[in-house]
C-alpha cells in the first residue's frame, strides 16, 4: 500500500478529532509549555553528569563538582514538578474531551429513529460510548502527550550530539533510518489487525449484552451450556486475532530495542577508541554524557514506536465513533420547526402507505379519522399493520406516502418532541427504569407535585400496593422493575401516562399478558385514563373493545372492514371470524 494512501486512512480521522482538542487550547498550551520544561531538564542532566565524571576522573578539588551536583539536584526536582503538573492537566483535559465525545454520541443517539436501533445490536452501540471513547482517552492522556514530549526530546538530543562531537553523532544518525523502516514495515499490518480485533470484540460485546439481558429466557430453556460454548468460541476467535496484534506489537518493540543495543555498541566501541588514542578528542565525561544522551534518544524513539499501537486503536475507535455520528436520522433534524400547538385530539390518516424495507409494504393507502374523545380500536391477524399504525402516529417512522394529521395539522411540519409530549403510550411490556417508584411515575413530568403523583397512582389502581411497601413511593426498583408483577408494572406505567396528561392515547395490547384480577384492575385504570382523550387501542382480547367508538379491522395493511362491535358481528366478516375463534379458544381453555 502506498505511503500516501496510508496517510489518507488516518489523517482525515485525526483532523476531524482536532476540534474536540481545540476547545481546550489554553490547557493544551500549558501542557506544551510543561513538556518543554521537562525536556529542558532532561537535556541538561547528561551534560552535568559529564562534568561531574570529568571532575572526579581528574581528581580535581571537591568544589569543582559542587555546582554541577547542585544543578543536577535542582534539575531532578524541577523535572518532577513539571511532570506532575503536566500529568494533572493532561488527565483533566483527556477526561473532559472523553466526556464531550460521550455526550455528543448520546445526544446523537437520541436523534436517531427506531429504524437505526432495529438494525443494530445494543451491545455495539453501548461499546461506542464506553470502549471506543476509552481508547480516545488513552490517546489524549498517553500516546499523544508522550509523542510530543518525546519528539521534542529527540530533536533536542540530535542538536546536542552534533555540537558535542559530530563524527560520533554521524555514527549515531546512521541507525535512525532503520528505526523508521522498522516502524513503517509493521504499521499497516498492525492497523489491519487492530480493525479485525475491534470487529471481533464488538461481536463478543453484542453477544454478551444480548444474553445477559435475556437471562430469564436462557434459564427457562436450560441452554446455559450452549450459551457458554457459544461465548467461548467467540472469545477464542478474538484471542487468536488479538494474539496476532500482540505479536506484531512485540516484533515492532523488540526491533526497536535491538537497534538501540546496536547503537550503544557502536558508540561504546568508537567512543572508547577516541578516549584511548591519546589525542584528547573525547574525555571520559564526554563519552559518559554521550551515552546518557543516547538513552534520551533511543528510549523516546522506542516509546514513539510503542505508542503506535495506542494510536492505531484510537484511530480505529474514532472511525467507528464518527461513522455513528455521521448516521443521518430517519426523521430529519427538527429543532427549527415550530412547536405543535395544544391539541383537541382529532387524528387523520390520509392515504398513508409505509414500508420498513423497499418492496415490502406494510400499510397500503390507509385512510381513517378519529374525532376528539373517540376510541378507535385496531384488530386483525398478526402482521396486518396494527403496530405500524401507532408507530407512525408517534412518528417513530414517517410514512412513505400520504399524511398523518392531528387537528388537521401535518405532524411532519412540527417539532417531533412537541408531538410526543401530547401523546401517551401504554404497551404490553412497559419499561421501568432503575430508581424509585416516584421517579418512574414522574418520568414524563418531573416537576409534578406529590399530590398530583398520588392522584395519578390512585387513578391507576397503583396507590394501594405502593403504600404497602415499607419505602412507599421511595421504594427502589431494579432494572426494568422485574421484582414487580406484570399487573403492578402495568399500573405504574398507566400512572406515568395519567400524570403526563396527554390529549392522545395509544394502548398497545395493554392487558393481553395479565391474569384475570390484574386485568380487571388495569382495565379500570385504562377506562379512567381514556376519559376525554382520543384513544387508539390495539387489543387481542376483543372483549376489551366492545365499547370502542369504531373498530378498524386490518388485513395485510388495508382496512378490511370497520364499524362498532355489534355491527361487525352482524356482517359475518373477518371480525366475526376472529371473534368466533377467540371465544372458541376461551371455551376450550375453560373446559
Amino acid at each position: 500500500m502506498p505511503a500516501s494512501r496510508r496517510r489518507a486512512e488516518i489523517w482525515p480521522t485525526i483532523k476531524r478529532f482536532l476540534p474536540y482538542l481545540c476547545v481546550y487550547w489554553r490547557r493544551l498550551i500549558v501542557i506544551f509549555f510543561l513538556l518543554l520544561i521537562a525536556a529542558g531538564f532532561d537535556l541538561i542532566r547528561p551534560w552535568l553528569i559529564g562534568r561531574i565524571v570529568d571532575g572526579a576522573a581528574k581528581v580535581q578539588p571537591w568544589a569543582t563538582v559542587m555546582w554541577p551536583l547542585g544543578f543536577f539536584l535542582l534539575s531532578v526536582l524541577g523535572r518532577s514538578i513539571s511532570i506532575l503538573s503536566r500529568n494533572y492537566y493532561t488527565q483533566q483535559t483527556g477526561m473532559r474531551i472523553t466526556c464531550d465525545l460521550r455526550v455528543d454520541l448520546f445526544r446523537h443517539l437520541q436523534s436517531l429513529s427506531l429504524r437505526f436501533y432495529d438494525s443494530r445490536h445494543t451491545g455495539k452501540i453501548v461499546h461506542r460510548i464506553s470502549g471506543d471513547t476509552a481508547a480516545i482517552h488513552s490517546l489524549v492522556t498517553g500516546a499523544s502527550v508522550n509523542f510530543i514530549g518525546d519528539i521534542i526530546t529527540i530533536i533536542g538530543v540530535l542538536v546536542v550530539l552534533a555540537n558535542a562531537h559530530w563524527p560520533l553523532a554521524v555514527v549515531t544518525y546512521t541507525l535512525l533510518p532503520l528505526f523508521v523502516f522498522n516502524y513503517l514495515w509493521h504499521r499497516r499490518r498492525l492497523r489491519v489487525e487492530s480493525r479485525t480485533h475491534r470487529r471481533n470484540w464488538d461481536r463478543v460485546m453484542s453477544f454478551l449484552h444480548e444474553r445477559i439481558a435475556s437471562t430469564r429466557l436462557v434459564r427457562a430453556f436450560a441452554t446455559e451450556g450452549t450459551e457458554i460454548e457459544s461465548f467461548r468460541q467467540r472469545i477464542e476467535a478474538d484471542y487468536v486475532n488479538y494474539s496476532r496484534v500482540v505479536w506484531r506489537n512485540s516484533l515492532l518493540s523488540v526491533g526497536a530495542d535491538f537497534l538501540t543495543g546496536i547503537g550503544v555498541f557502536v558508540v561504546l566501541g568508537y567512543g572508547s577508541w577516541l578516549v584511548m588514542n591519546g589525542k584528547g578528542e573525547l574525555t571520559i565525561g564526554q563519552l559518559t554524557a554521550f551515552l546518557f544522551y543516547l538513552g534520551l534518544l533511543y528510549t523516546p524513539i522506542i516509546r514513539v514506536v510503542d505508542s503506535n499501537a495506542i494510536v492505531q486503536q484510537a484511530a480505529t475507535a474514532l472511525e467507528k465513533i464518527f461513522a455513528l455520528l455521521d448516521t443521518k436520522p430517519h426523521i430529519p433534524e427538527n429543532e427549527k420547526l415550530p412547536q405543535l400547538p395544544k391539541l383537541d385530539g382529532s387524528i387523520t390518516f390520509d392515504h398513508v402507505s409505509f414500508a420498513y424495507r423497499p418492496q415490502h409494504t406494510t400499510l397500503h393507502d390507509l385512510s381513517f379519522r378519529a374525532n376528539p374523545g373517540e376510541t378507535i380500536a385496531l384488530v386483525g391477524p398478526s402482521g396486518s399493520g396494527k403496530t405500524t399504525v401507532i408507530t407512525l402516529l408517534a412518528r417513530f417512522y414517517d410514512p412513505t406516502a400520504g399524511r398523518i394529521l392531528l387537528d388537521d395539522l401535518d405532524i411532519r411540519d412540527y417539532n417531533v418532541q412537541s408531538l410526543r409530549r401530547q401523546i401517551g403510550i401504554v404497551m404490553q411490556d412497559n419499561i421501568l427504569f432503575s430508581g424509585t417508584i416516584a421517579e418512574n411515575i414522574r418520568y414524563g413530568r418531573p416537576e409534578a407535585t406529590d399530590e398530583e403523583m398520588y392522584e395519578a397512582a390512585k387513578a391507576a389502581n397503583a396507590h394501594e400496593f405502593i403504600v404497602q411497601s415499607p419505602q412507599g413511593y421511595g421504594a427502589m426498583l431494579g432494572e426494568r422493575g422485574m421484582q414487580l408483577s406484570g399487573g403492578q408494572r402495568q399500573r405504574l406505567a398507566i400512572a406515568r401516562v395519567i400524570l403526563k396528561n396527554p390529549k392522545i392515547l395509544i394502548l398497545d395490547e395493554a392487558t393481553s399478558a395479565l391474569d384475570t384480577e390484574s386485568e380487571r384492575l388495569v382495565q379500570e385504570a385504562l377506562e379512567r385514563l381514556m376519559e376525554k382523550r382520543t384513544s387508539i387501542v390495539i387489543a387481542h382480547r376483543l372483549s376489551t373493545i366492545v365499547n370502542a367508538s369504531r373498530i378498524l379491522v386490518l388485513k395485510a395493511g388495508r382496512i378490511e372492514e370497520q364499524g362498532r362491535h355489534d355491527e361487525l358481528l352482524k356482517k359475518g366478516g373477518l371480525y366475526h371470524h376472529l371473534h368466533k375463534l377467540q371465544f372458541a379458544r376461551q371455551d376450550a381453555v375453560a373446559a
